[in-house]
């Protein structure tokens, strides 16, 4: 799969959706909110490249 900004992906045994917002490679990281968009905002989570091996597009 070719990572993108914006993408919706659903990670390896997680049910819940998320969309890629920015990806470090230098770091090795990645930066995903949880979907739906919640009012109040959504966290952002930090997340290292391999946790994206497998992920689905949702």
């Amino acid at each position: 799969m070719k990572l993108h900004q914006g993408v919706r992906l659903r990670l390896p045994g997680d049910s819940r959706s998320y969309q890629l917002l920015n990806i470090d490679e230098s770091r090795g990281r990645c930066y995903l909110r949880q979907l739906p968009l919640t009012r109040d905002g959504s966290l952002v989570l930090d997340v290292a490249l391999e946790a994206l091996a497998g992920a689905q597009p949702v």
